[in-house]
Formats: structure tokens, sequence, C-alpha cells
């Protein structure tokens, strides 16, 4: 068995053949076949002032085929190793069919496995997109326990649901609803052993551009996040609601941007709330080098077993890093990490190194 594993072998078998029959598809019908295919492969390292250190390999494809006018199929498979655990993580987070009408009223739907319509964050998943090393910690980081043994949401995880989502757009102003099968704060796999339940969520969200290179933006999350039965104390579901407030800005060599986010979540000890924020900038310091900076914090309530009652704990952040384009596909990272844990009293100080490679094929 290979290391890809035969799970990995078979999704990788159906991605090439899916493009083929898109390929013959697109002959049969005499028209030019239109497909767009980009790769992306990122090495990082982290060593902190304890000595402890962590690589991340990270290699993944976004390929895109028309299916007829104004319709195309997405797909993006990734493999990813985990440093701290060794863990190969191997999925597909997208595989959807977008429909996209151009004009003065956009409009675009998609449906199937589709990307994240809640948050900028998950925006900055592709490292060539994220001017740091490493994500917001919003997307990954563990929030304290809401349950006596039961599953640790994330303030916004990495949501790539099933479901269907509608857009509507102008030069101005944006906006859009969408159906999805998870909360936005617990992450599913498609390929593993165990996963969350599936919930449905309604998600809205809008946003306007007052003026080029300003955007301001906001989304609302409702639905089921913990089901009952999953731990022997949850005996009724609870309802999460996820509210975020994001801004982009863009002027000449410079560009910040900036996420609020806000949970308010159902537990069986009553409702609570977490939030958080981060705020990064990037700017071109020549058309080689540039630097980039994240600040984030995080506040959410931990479980007191002995009273059943929530106690408030908080999280902090910091990244600096100088960035170098070896070559328009290849670009060297290095900097500084900070974190204060959940729970923590004192700030862990990392050295970090990233290599990030990126190509359009087509």
């Amino acid at each position: 068995m290979s290391w890809l594993g035969r799970r990995s072998q078979r999704t990788v078998g159906l991605v090439v053949a899916f493009l083929i029959v898109v390929g013959r598809a697109s002959a049969q019908e005499s028209r030019p076949s239109v497909l767009a295919l980009d790769t992306e492969a990122a090495v990082d390292a982290a060593v902190d002032e304890n000595g402890n250190d962590a690589t991340n390999l990270f290699f993944d494809a976004v390929a895109s085929a028309r299916l007829g006018r104004n319709v195309e199929a997405i797909v993006r498979p990734f493999v990813q190793r985990l440093g701290v655990t060794g863990e190969w993580n191997r999925q597909v987070w997208v595989a959807a069919v977008r429909y996209e009408r151009p004009g003065p009223i956009g409009i675009r739907i998609d449906g199937g496995l589709i990307p994240s319509p809640v948050g900028y964050a998950n925006m900055l998943l592709r490292p060539h997109l994220n001017p740091t090393i490493a994500q917001p910690s919003s997307l990954f980081t563990p929030l304290p326990a809401v349950e006596s043994r039961g599953p640790r949401p994330t303030l916004l995880g990495a949501v790539y649901p099933y479901g269907v989502n509608a857009t509507v757009s102008s030069r101005w102003w944006d906006a859009r609803v969408a159906v999805i099968d998870t909360s936005p704060l617990r992450t599913r796999r498609i390929f593993a052993q165990t996963n969350p339940p599936r919930f449905t969520n309604i998600a809205f969200g809008g946003g306007i551009t007052p003026m080029v290179g300003l955007r301001i933006g906001t989304s609302v999350t409702h639905g089921g996040w913990l089901k009952a039965g999953e731990v022997p104390t949850i005996t009724e579901s609870q309802d999460a609601t996820v509210v975020t407030v994001e801004s982009e800005y863009s002027v000449k060599y410079t560009k910040v941007a900036g996420e609020w986010t806000r949970d308010a979540i159902g537990t069986s000890h009553g409702d609570t709330s977490a939030s958080g924020w981060f705020i990064q900038g990037q700017q071109t310091l020549t058309p080689r080098w540039f630097a980039a900076a994240r600040v984030e914090h995080m506040s959410a309530p931990a479980l007191v077993a002995a009273t059943n009652s929530f106690t408030s704990m908080h999280f902090n952040g910091t990244e600096e890093v100088v960035g170098f384009r070896l070559t328009p596909q290849i670009t060297l990272r290095v900097g500084h990490r900070a974190r204060e844990a959940f729970n923590s009293s004192a700030y862990i100080h990392s050295g970090t190194m990233s290599l990030v490679w990126w190509k359009r094929w087509i």
C-alpha cells in the first residue's frame, strides 16, 4: 500500500476520471475545452523557546472545468501532514457545481461540498493567499470545554460543508444566503472514522464596497451544533448562533484586514458566549520583499465542573513575518510568533519559517 493509502488513491482516481469525462464531453460538443488548474505545496517549521519543534507539509490543487454555459465544476483535493502528531490528513475540501451569471447584478450559486460561506478567515486557508505563516487561531484552536466530556468547538472553524450557497452582487454591494449541514463551530472531515453529527444551519451575509479597495461585510449563521446523546450529559440538542463582521482595505502597496466573531452557544448548563478578533496587515516593500503581521484575541467560557458554571478564559497571539519572493511561484517567509494559550498566563515564543510554491498551469 502506498503512503497515500487506498482511500486517498480512490479519491485521486475519481478526480482524474471526472476531469477526463468533462474534457471528452467538451470535445463532443465541438467547443474548446475550458479547464483551469493550479497546484500548491508548502512546508513550514516552528521551534519554540523550550526547544519543541514541528514541521507541517501541505499539498493541494484546485481544478475547474466548464460543463456548459455559465456552469462549471470545481474540485479541491489536499494532503496535509501535521508536524505535532505526524498524522497525514487526506481530504477533499471542495467538490461543487457552480452557476455564475455576470452582469450589473451578478448571480452565483454553489452546490455540493462548497467553500465556507461564513467569515473572512476561511479565505486564508491556502498558504499563498495567507500573508503570514500561521493561520488565524480562530480556525483551529479549540475553545475550552463547555460540556463535561463534550466536544470542544472552535470560534470559527475551517468549514467546508455540504450545502447550497446563492450570492448576488453589484459593484457596490453583495448579499448571500446558504444552507449548510454543519455549524461553523465544528469541523467535519470527509474521510474520517468519526465526525460530528449533521445539523441544518442557515447563513445570511452581505457587504458593501463604499470605495475602491474597501469592503465591509457581515454574516449570521444559526443552527444546531451539539446533538442529544453525543455524551451522556447531553439530553437535548443545542443550537448556536455565529455572528461575524469583517473588513478589508487595500491602497497602493498596503493591505489591512480584520474580523470579529461572536458565538452564542447553547449548553446543558445554560446559554453562554465566546468572542474574538484578529487584525492583520501586509506591506509590499519592494517587488520581491514584503512584511506582514497579525494580532489576535479570543475570550471563551470554560465549564467549572464543581459548580456547573462558567469562568472566562483568554487567548492572545501575535505574529510578525518578513517574506521574499524568490521567483513568481516560490515565496520564502521567516518570522516570530507568540501565543498565550487558554488557561495560561505566559506567552510562548517561536521562530518560524515557510517555503510556499504555487503555480497556475492552465
